[in-house]
């Protein structure tokens, strides 16, 4: 996606040698430009939907947001060719100042989406690294290897904000938790905790094993969240920084079938977690900052 480099300052600043109609070519061309980049974001998107790299509903938010972008340039372009009919001096100036205001907007936006798709942000993890068996909290003997297994996405995460330092951005973290079929037994010392975590006085096996992948993904989103909370002085504008962190226990539904197809009922495969995470500006998921998540 090449989008630097592209705007209207220079067409603004044209003297009056330079007529109306060839500004508001300039304007046009790149309006033109500007709305290529953003359909090919949004095929990328689609692209990262099926690699595992955004999550579905993230990737939806992010589509809307990019069509919606679109149609204001198609409606910024409608103008550009009335005024290139019957548009004064005047407002064709005024008109290209405004417009310029959209076009660097966009940039700015589209090229920190590509610059977030030219890294991995997806990785999993067996459950094994961080949890005992029948365990969904990270003791202490598990502390450190559990860390050492996420430091390099909190890295990652850091390098992409100090990279575009003025951006406002939502950070948007989702954690998936799987199981395999293994029983939880209710004379288990681990069946009366999750018992009390639920809304059922009598749960299946199936739904048992969802809340158990449920408090797993949620016990390692907030171990991302605390490592980055403690390299906090690293990002360069934390008040531009918004979170948010979502979790969700898939139970014994196969993990990503597509890529394997061979599990079976106590698949060690099976019982793992993944983390995808986004670094989104907000114009581009405004959820996160109507939410007000930010990280204190």
């Amino acid at each position: 996606m090449v989008v630097t480099g592209l705007a209207l300052g220079m067409a603004v600043s044209c003297g009056p040698s330079k007529s109306v109609q060839t500004l508001t070519k300039t304007t046009q061309e790149t309006l033109e430009l500007v709305k290529k980049e953003a359909q090919r974001a949004i095929a990328l998107t689609v692209e990262k939907v099926k690699n595992y790299e955004v999550d579905p509903d993230i990737g939806k938010e992010i589509i809307k947001n990019l069509k919606e972008a679109e149609r204001k340039i198609d409606t910024q372009l409608a103008v550009a060719q009335q005024l290139s009919v019957n548009g004064t001096k005047e407002e064709i100036m005024q008109f290209a100042e405004r417009t310029n205001v959209i076009i660097q907007s966009a940039l700015t936006d589209l090229k920190s989406l590509n610059d977030l798709y030219d890294i991995s942000t997806f990785s999993s993890f067996e459950t094994a690294t961080f949890f005992p068996a029948g365990g969904y909290g990270i003791p202490p003997e598990k502390q450190d290897e559990a860390k050492k297994s996420i430091e390099p996405i909190v890295q990652r995460i850091i390098k992409f904000f100090g990279d575009h330092p003025r951006q406002r951005f939502v950070a948007v973290i989702v954690c998936y938790g799987f199981s395999d079929e293994t029983p939880i037994a209710k004379e288990s010392p681990l069946y009366s905790p999750l018992l009390a975590k639920m809304k059922t006085n009598n749960p299946t096996r199936q739904e048992l094993n969802v809340k158990l992948s449920e408090l797993r993904a949620k016990s390692i989103a907030n171990l991302l969240v605390d490592l980055i909370k403690i390299n906090e002085a690293l990002i360069p504008n934390p008040k531009l920084i918004n979170y948010d962190i979502k979790w969700m226990g898939k139970g014994e539904e196969l993990p990503y079938p597509d890529r394997v197809k061979d599990y079976h009922a106590d698949d060690k495969r099976r019982r793992m977690v993944s983390l995808i995470w986004n670094v989104l500006p907000g114009s581009l998921y405004a959820q996160g900052l109507s939410n007000d998540t930010a990280m204190n």
